[in-house]
């Protein structure tokens, strides 16, 4: 009888010690996720969004677009005059292996040297839908947009563009 009772309380202990350390590993786990973050995040615009030259063909509002993922520029109602476009690229640094929340603003308002006002609308990222942060601490990533100009506007354009990030 001797092995048997042996046994049994060997079982029986076991049942009774695996709930107890899962619940450790739970608390662990929780006090984890609630950590703040050890490295605050830092954004830094390693390109700038740049449209180039364009003039209307026609009376009218024209656009310039830019895709954030090839960089490629397409037109109506303006013709390009050559020169570079550039879709905008972002760094951001932080914890490595962090999920983060990328916010770009819907309209930046651009004003041109002549006093003409144009918009960049249609921002869009080439960000996944839950972007993370690399193993290396960083997250890169480019935007694009729209730029509408009026007839009358001419000059050359400049504006800021607000981007907020937050950890996950």
């Amino acid at each position: 009888m001797g092995p048997v009772k042996s046994g049994a309380l060997a079982a029986l202990w076991a049942v009774f010690a695996w709930p107890a350390s899962a619940q450790q590993c739970q608390l662990c786990a929780q006090l984890e996720a609630s950590a703040e973050p050890a490295a605050p995040l830092k954004i830094d615009i390693d390109t700038t969004l740049d449209f180039s030259s364009a003039a209307h063909t026609d009376l009218g509002q024209g656009t310039v677009t830019i895709d954030p993922r090839t960089g490629a520029r397409s037109f109506v109602g303006l013709v390009g005059f050559g020169g570079p476009a550039l879709r905008g690229t972002v760094t951001i640094t932080g914890d490595p292996f962090r999920r983060v929340e990328v916010e770009l603003p819907a309209t930046i308002r651009l004003n041109s040297t002549m006093g003409a006002k144009a918009d960049v609308s249609e921002i869009r990222t080439d960000l996944p839908s839950n972007a993370v942060i690399g193993a290396d601490g960083r997250l890169v990533f480019s935007f694009g947009g729209k730029l509408t100009v009026l007839n009358d506007a001419a000059g050359d354009f400049h504006g800021r563009i607000h981007i907020t990030a937050d950890y996950q």
